[in-house]
């Protein structure tokens, strides 16, 4: 072992650790190291002097307390700056080499030997750099931060200008697609970082020396070589092209990133490029997205949201773009639907008008056309936009419009409510009325009367036609099955809410209670023998709560036929004794039966009609005599002439009535014979369904006024609700808290609001302050 330097000769011991140093550090020959003997004699130099200088110090000290302060490192501390100095001074790149290829190259070297030189000096940093730190001298670092401040103060500092540049000159050379040593950028870069001391706070992350002096100039050359890049791409290329350009640049600067970037550039790159590659070029995409659209390209649609999901602002234009395109769209649908069924009337020989295609039009056929179109885009937004919500939103917004306000729904911009509501509940009607064509309604479904139900902006209305139809399906036993009509009930309750079905709810309950009232009759005339025989057979009755069901009851001076007296009569006594004090309110026209006509040949079986009440009374009377004239109609039945011209209509064309010749129906003195044999290929005949529905346009008004009256009455109970909690209120803000509660059953006009707030006032719930406020009165 070579012998070791007097411990307490600092020139001795200097002279002695330097060559080692050399070694250490990387001097003339960088590739050459230290041999472990060469690092322990270094290492115990320093240590004996340190410890030897410290401990002659102590003994010349009487007092134990200052032992602390008489460490030693000073000395050799101050040689070893002044040696970092001159090694770094001296440092230069060889010939043909670049000053970017020299810095990483003696910047690799240096820092490993800064870390072995923290190491050798490992008892000085422990001791006397630690004691001088805690006594506020922070101008003293450990050895390898002083090496780093060395290299950044007198090798860095001066070259960083062409440094940067070098650095920046091989990113932009990799952006040309030419292949530059990613290594070699990465430890020049990660330099900035590692040379960003705090001299401060040596333990805090400072990265002003890597955003000041690289990151800045980075992201502005990143900025000006994208600006003129995709300017130019843009002149010679088509706009699917540039986002695929796009896509690509992006995903390389990202790669960029995680090879030699540090964390800190992510967020400022990534905006760069956003701003570059996709703002200023946004416009020209968003008039591209119509034609993508047009031509069905979501994958291209999908690249084109992936790069606009990167700026949410963005998205909106792109979204407002979408929803109007679906608008034109779905009313396109209903343009195409009308014209098809104009052509279908011409070759009819009808001359078609705006009003009778509007009146006739298929509810199937409707409403699949506005299905169609929401599911082509449902697809789109799930495919292209992944559900992103902004889309979602855009589409319901575009769908609740066409589905509301299109030519059929209003047409020639009617004020009028949307038709949309009631095409809907009659395209309900078609899927849950049994059918003889079973396969007419294959591609119906519920899901189809859950997805428009969810658009309409008239819920209340739906509610009001669905129950009309229901009523007539659930009293003419219709319905295709009773599981079928409460599951729809049950997806509208889920939808809305309780209140939303009570109703319809309501009528199921009274269609159960009526059958549990025929088992009742049954059972009591059964009980007399002799009176069940005058009883009509398979008698249904049906007793219906008046405010449920949507019938109005009129007055009528129908004498009901002989044979149906006594059933009439054990009804009514039967219920009157079960529940006393109801009234019943008889529904005549609502009523049907079947009939036995004894019209065929002798040796056939008689034929079975199928007839309404009306019918039945008009039929019933050819068994006493086998012809009548209108007048004689009218006063055995009680019926009008215009009630009876149209009830006969059917039992005329069909030949089981004969009506006197050159004669009309609308005349009393007409006369009417029974035939004496019919003849039909059939054995059943449903005549009741041939009658023509002259109450249908009554229905309708009945239908209007009852969604009108029962707007008003919640429109009220918002009202009376909203200033029974708030006391007093401004006008402005009623009506916008009316809308908004009103909004899930329908959209309330302003005008009804202020009509209803009238009356309100005028009956002393409210009272008007000349404030434009409105007081609560208990």
């Amino acid at each position: 072992m070579t012998d070791l330097p007097k411990s307490n000769d600092l020139t001795a011991t200097w002279t002695f650790v330097e060559p080692g140093l050399e070694l250490i550090i990387g001097g003339n020959d960088e590739n050459a190291g230290v041999n472990p003997k060469m690092y322990m004699n270094v290492y115990s130099a320093i240590y004996n002097f340190c410890i030897k200088k410290s401990s002659s110090a102590t003994s010349l000290s009487s007092n134990a307390a200052n032992q602390s302060s008489l460490l030693v490192g000073g000395e050799i501390y101050k040689k070893l700056s002044g040696y970092l100095i001159s090694y770094v001074k001296l440092l230069k790149k060889r010939p043909n080499e670049t000053f970017l290829e020299f810095y990483v190259r003696r910047w690799t070297r240096f820092t490993v030997g800064a870390g072995y030189l923290n190491h050798v000096f490992d008892y000085m940093n422990r001791y006397w750099i630690q004691k001088e730190r805690s006594d506020g001298r922070r101008e003293i670092y450990d050895v390898n931060t002083l090496a780093l401040l060395t290299w950044r103060d007198h090798l860095f500092d001066k070259n960083i200008d062409i440094l940067t540049k070098e650095i920046l000159e091989q990113i932009k050379l990799q952006r040309d697609n030419q292949v530059v040593d990613n290594r070699t950028l990465s430890v020049a870069i990660r330099s900035f970082v590692l040379l960003g001391i705090d001299t401060n706070d040596l333990k805090k992350p400072n990265l002003n020396v890597y955003i000041e002096k690289f990151e800045a100039p980075f992201l502005e050359s990143t900025r000006q070589y994208y600006t003129s890049e995709s300017a130019e791409y843009l002149t010679s290329h088509n706009v699917i092209d540039y986002m695929k350009k796009a896509e690509q640049r992006i995903n390389e600067e990202e790669t960029r990133e995680t090879l030699y970037l540090d964390e800190h550039s992510k967020k400022p790159l990534t905006d760069c490029l956003n701003e570059t590659l996709i703002v200023n070029h946004s416009e020209i995409m968003y008039k591209e997205f119509t034609n993508l659209l047009d031509q069905n390209q979501i994958e291209h649609i999908a690249k084109m949201f992936s790069l606009f999901n990167r700026i949410p602002s963005t998205l909106d234009p792109l979204a407002a773009t979408f929803s109007e395109y679906i608008k034109i769209q779905g009313n396109k649908a209903i343009e195409n639907l009308k014209n098809d069924y104009s052509n279908e009337l011409n070759k009819n020989g009808i001359t078609p008008t705006s009003i009778l295609i509007t009146k006739q039009i298929d509810p199937k056929q409707y409403i699949r056309s506005l299905i169609q179109v929401y599911k082509t885009f449902q697809d789109i937004v799930a495919t292209a936009f992944q559900n992103n919500p902004i889309f979602v939103k855009a589409l319901d917004s575009a769908c609740r419009d066409y589905i509301n306000e299109n030519s059929i729904a209003k047409p020639n911009g009617s004020r009028q409510n949307s038709r949309t509501p009631d095409l809907l509940a009659k395209y309900s009607d078609t899927l849950l009325k049994r059918s003889k064509d079973a396969d007419s309604t294959t591609d119906m479904s519920v899901d189809d009367i859950m997805i428009i139900f969810k658009f309409l902006t008239d819920k209340d209305a739906f509610e009001a036609n669905y129950r009309r139809l229901l009523a007539k399906r659930l009293i003419h036993g219709s319905s295709s099955s009773e599981e079928a009509e409460e599951s729809v009930v049950q997806r509208l309750q889920s939808e809305n809410s309780l209140e939303y079905t009570s109703k319809i709810t309501r009528m199921f309950q009274d269609v159960r209670a009526s059958h549990d009232l025929r088992n009742l009759f049954k059972e009591e005339t059964s009980k007399d023998l002799n009176f069940s025989k005058s009883i009509v057979p398979d008698f249904e009755p049906y007793i219906l709560t008046e405010m449920m069901w949507p019938f109005n009851h009129t007055d009528s001076k129908f004498q009901l036929p002989n044979v149906l007296t006594p059933t009439f009569t054990k009804l009514q006594q039967l219920y009157q004794n079960k529940h006393n004090g109801r009234i019943l309110k008889w529904q005549w026209s609502l009523c049907r039966g079947d009939v036995r006509a004894n019209l065929s040949r002798p040796g056939k079986a008689p034929f079975t009609f199928s007839l309404s009440l009306y019918q039945m009374a008009i039929l019933l009377p050819f068994n006493e005599s086998e012809s009548y004239s209108l007048g004689e109609i009218v006063k055995l039945t009680g019926l009008e002439l215009n009630v009876i011209s149209n009830q006969i209509a059917p039992l005329v064309k069909h030949k089981v009535l004969i009506q006197s010749t050159g004669s009309t129906l609308d005349d009393l003195y007409t006369r009417i014979k029974i035939c004496t044999e019919y003849k039909a290929k059939r054995l059943k005949i449903n005549f009741a369904g041939l009658v023509k529905n002259t109450e249908q346009k009554q229905e309708q008004e009945d239908t209007e006024r009852e969604i009108n009256d029962d707007r008003k009455m919640y429109i009220k109970a918002c009202i009376v609700r909203i200033m029974k909690t708030r006391k007093q209120l401004l006008h402005n803000l009623l009506i916008n808290e009316v809308i908004q509660q009103t909004h899930q059953r329908f959209s309330a006009k302003i005008s009804d609001i202020k009509k209803c707030v009238d009356e309100l006032v005028e009956k002393e719930y409210l009272s008007r302050n000349e404030d434009q406020t409105y007081d609560y009165l208990a």
